[in-house]
């Protein structure tokens, strides 16, 4: 569907996954798959969670100290939308976000929100990692600006990251029209909703290019109302980034100029090819597509829910293919939810539990032919064109166990000129959250990972990695609002620096409703 590469080669090291015994499994996996895809009515979607669903109006004030023998340890600086110091030092950070009625109506609403973070550390420096104005009629919402975000159906607390867009970088400056909450479709009774939504964002400056684009598109299905016990999710999302220049000379780009125009913009939303431009752009498609296919399921019992949910991958086509050559690629989770945990005194209680395991060691395989139709060696997160790949000042935008080269710690050969040194990996990811007595709060992630590198440059051992965090928070009596958390968390293994360090804050919130 969405083809990368620009010249025909065949490499010979055909992987263990093409074994006999795996194409038993994957036959199996495929049926599977197209079950799934053929029990949802899907098109493009991004499940995200944000402020604006919440009539809430807040204002909030933190200071917080965080300390490590070493860097920050993976757990306390991934998925923070690139606001953690790297290394010891001291946040002070506040916002506001407010909702309000306009136009003496309930349903039509105008808002803003504001977050702002200074780092005092070995690197001190002021971020903005949310900055937007927003107007909601409805379940409807248009906002421009910076906001926090996921992109794909998973469990947002305890996830080891949403594939795609997992809050791992500053969010992209957007234009956003959406369905922020599942409409539902009032000639099918309420039992079939969907939401989604449209975008266009900016990527900046990187390295090698400026001045490029970001288009996003997403659509949800979910089959079963808010109260019934069986509810069925299914939806994909679509990510582009398109036109730019390059900074330096590209034999597949004309003249340092990436396509751009309004005519390559109907390439890059419909993903069809566009006669005209340069070799590469001509056999492949416009810009670096990418995304997933989601579907899920939740089962509400009287005390507990079950939720599962699979994330599909899809880079350079090989997902769509008849074949489906990299169906075994995917991020998979499963959380068990208990609804009336009990509080008491002296006891520990159990809120949420998960399980997680990401897989993209397979990409459709180390063979990739143009002229012979095998599209495998997918490299995902890296691009031909795109040098900085999937990733936003540096810092990779999905799952965060697909590693730049410049946070690993592993001296094996890597390709300077991609932002993933680490695309084949396996993880094991524990989540949990739940209580001790009736006010500490705590929540745990635990993480296992094998690392292969990439299929151009495979890590000449396995390393393997291990991170965990540990964190409690709670009430402060004495003032309405006032709360304190700490932490720790360390690394062991041989992809990072093995480190052990912690925090500890206090937090004031500031809230109402209108």
């Amino acid at each position: 569907m969405f083809v990368r590469k620009q010249f025909s080669f065949k490499i010979n090291d055909t992987p263990t996954i093409h074994s006999k015994s795996y194409n038993c499994v994957k036959k199996k996996i495929i049926v599977l798959h197209l079950f799934f895809q053929g029990l949802f009515f899907v098109s493009y979607n991004a499940f995200s969670q944000d402020s604006t669903q919440s009539n809430h109006n807040q204002q909030y004030v933190s200071l917080t100290g965080y300390g490590s023998t070493a860097r920050t340890p993976f757990w306390m600086r991934t998925n923070q939308y690139a606001t953690v110091p790297e290394t010891s030092g001291l946040m002070i950070r506040g916002g506001s976000r407010n909702l309000f009625p306009i136009a003496q109506t309930p349903h039509l609403k105008a808002g803003y929100g504001i977050d702002l973070v200074a780092n005092m550390s070995t690197k001190s420096q002021v971020i903005l990692p949310e900055l937007y104005g927003n107007v909601q009629y409805k379940k409807w919402e248009f906002y421009i600006g910076r906001k926090r975000e996921t992109v794909g159906l998973c469990d947002t607390l305890l996830s080891s990251g949403s594939y795609i867009w997992s809050g791992n970088a500053l969010p992209i400056p957007k234009i956003q029209l959406a369905i922020v909450d599942f409409l539902p479709l009032t000639f099918t009774k309420n039992l079939i909703s969907f939401k989604g939504s449209y975008a266009h964002g900016w990527f900046g400056s990187g390295d090698f290019a400026y001045g490029y684009f970001l288009h996003q598109k997403s659509f949800y299905a979910r089959i079963g109302k808010p109260t019934s016990q069986l509810r069925l999710y299914g939806g994909f999302n679509h990510q582009v980034q398109w036109g730019g220049k390059t900074y330096g000379d590209l034999g597949t780009v004309n003249n340092r100029t990436l396509p751009g125009s309004f005519r390559d913009y109907i390439s890059v939303v419909t993903g069809f090819r566009n006669k005209g431009n340069s070799y590469f752009d001509s056999t492949n498609r416009i810009g670096n597509h990418l995304g997933t296919i989601d579907v899920g399921a939740e089962f509400e019992f009287r005390r507990l829910s079950l939720s599962i949910y699979r994330q599909s991958l899809f880079d350079d086509g090989s997902l769509a293919r008849k074949e489906a050559n990299n169906v075994a690629d995917g991020l998979q989770g499963i959380v068990l939810t208990f609804l009336y945990p009990e509080r008491k005194k002296g006891q520990f209680s159990l809120k949420k539990a998960l399980f997680e395991l990401l897989y993209t060691k397979s990409q459709g395989g180390s063979t990739f032919d143009f002229e012979g139709g095998i599209f495998g060696r997918d490299n995902y997160f890296n691009h031909q064109q795109y040098f900085d790949g999937w990733s936003y000042k540096r810092r990779i935008i999905g799952t965060p166990f697909i590693t730049n080269y410049r946070d690993t710690n592993n001296s094996d050969d890597y390709n300077s000129n991609e932002i993933a040194n680490n695309n084949r990996v396996v993880v094991y990811h524990f989540g949990f959250e739940g209580y001790y007595g009736e006010k500490l709060h705590f929540l745990s992630k635990l993480s296992y990972s094998l690392n292969y590198g990439t299929y151009g440059f495979p890590y000449e051992t396995v390393p393997k990695q291990f991170s965990g965090l540990f964190q409690v928070d709670g009430q402060i009596g004495l003032w309405e609002g006032l709360e304190w958390n700490a932490a720790i968390a360390f690394d062991q293994g041989q992809l990072y620096t093995n480190t052990f360090g912690g925090k500890i804050g206090i937090r004031k919130t500031w809230s109402g409703k209108k």
